[in-house]
């Protein structure tokens, strides 16, 4: 049976056996995240430092800013969002911090900008905005994306690799910053090439693409094919794997950022539909059973992994017995929300076998109070990752 657990019960427990098996077992496979770094910082390329220039530069920046923290790009083009419209116009009371750069303009940069304003604008209050006004909240754990793309240059084909040269690598790299979106290039290395071609990729056939991408353990695989047509108009078609869906869409236009671009905007958009918190929802409870907690430190390490999981507001350690423990977790986003969250991490993993099927006492009232037990039954069970 399940009993209350504290810090004096876990060293108890600690010290009276538990045995450390963890060197012995081996990292199972899980998808990858990344913290995202710099989320409220932007760059923006200026002639001078004039009060009129900063002032415009520092809305361009916040609208920067209000995409990449939400995943929305409509958020600052429409006018559905008047609230948001007028915090625009106030962009300097956000900023926090900026300064100016140099910078040496490049042969496609404008020559008169040789500044560049770094700003910081505060998280707290961008964060405030964007849920007082109901709208999700994108933070900096976010699901890689791995991505597979072949330019057809009038017949000429040519598989993206990680240090490919070509002028579409630095147009998605620069956009995937932008949006906060963390990118992955396949090395196309013997493995990779002996495991797909580049035919696989422009059919877009999925077996050998999926099993392609098992080395890199992304959340999500983006599969892009762009061609230039004889009229040297660009047309692309992406396919976007991920959460056991595939969404499909196509861009053209006379250039190839055109058709480049609107594949990160669009991979951005739908995995922040999934993974942003909401504004106002109403916060639940999710209750989650980790397994082979074999140490202090490791119970240490799974409660600080949830307590910075974005979607979760609160964490009340539950039960404990033997080497599994029970937390109780509040978050806007209920069951799937957390099951999302911890799937963009390293630490826990899916645990196969069905929860305690023992009915659990909840822990004994507290003085003055009724006595009210009743069933524990786990919302999601994992395992822990040595």
């Amino acid at each position: 049976m399940y009993r209350d657990i504290t810090p004096s019960r876990v060293a108890r427990l600690v010290l009276t056996g538990i045995v450390l098996l963890g060197f012995l077992v081996q990292t199972l496979p899980s998808a990858q995240a990344d913290t995202v770094k710099g989320l409220y910082e932007s760059k923006i390329l200026v002639t001078s430092q004039a009060r009129k220039e900063r002032t415009e530069a520092l809305r361009q920046a916040f609208m920067q800013i209000l995409v990449r923290v939400s995943g929305r790009l409509d958020l600052v083009q429409s006018a559905d969002y008047p609230n948001i419209q007028e915090a625009i116009e106030l962009a300097t009371r956000y900023a926090q911090q900026y300064r100016y750069l140099k910078y040496k303009p490049k042969p496609s940069d404008d020559p008169t900008k040789k500044l560049i304003l770094w700003v910081r604008f505060d998280e707290a209050a961008v964060t405030r905005l964007l849920k007082n006004n109901n709208i999700p909240v994108w933070g900096n754990t976010r699901p890689a994306t791995l991505v597979w793309l072949v330019i057809d240059k009038r017949g000429q084909r040519e598989l993206l690799a990680n240090n490919s040269q070509h002028a579409a690598r630095n147009i998605l790299v620069r956009q995937s910053h932008q949006r906060g979106l963390p990118l992955r290039l396949p090395l196309l290395d013997l493995k990779d090439r002996s495991a797909l071609r580049t035919s696989d990729v422009w059919g877009n056939f999925e077996a050998p693409i999926m099993q392609a991408s098992q080395r890199y353990q992304t959340e999500a695989v983006l599969v892009g094919r762009a061609f230039q047509s004889s009229g040297g108009y660009w047309n692309a078609r992406w396919s976007l794997y991920s959460d056991s869906r595939r969404q499909d869409w196509s861009m053209s236009g006379s250039k190839l950022d055109e058709v480049l671009l609107p594949g990160i905007d669009t991979t951005a958009e739908i995995l922040s539909s999934r993974y942003a918190s909401a504004g106002q929802a109403e916060a639940g409870t999710v209750i989650v059973q980790v397994k082979d907690i074999k140490s202090l430190a490791d119970y240490n390490r799974v409660l600080a992994y949830l307590k910075k999981l974005s979607n979760v507001s609160a964490v009340q350690p539950y039960y404990l017995v033997a080497s599994d423990a029970i937390f109780k977790l509040t978050t806007p986003q209920g069951r799937l929300g957390v099951a999302r969250g911890v799937a963009l991490g390293h630490t826990l993993i899916n645990d196969t076998v069905k929860a305690t099927t023992e009915p659990t006492q909840a822990p004994p009232a507290q003085a003055g109070d009724k006595a009210d037990p009743k069933e524990i039954t786990p919302d999601l069970v994992y395992r822990l990752v040595p």
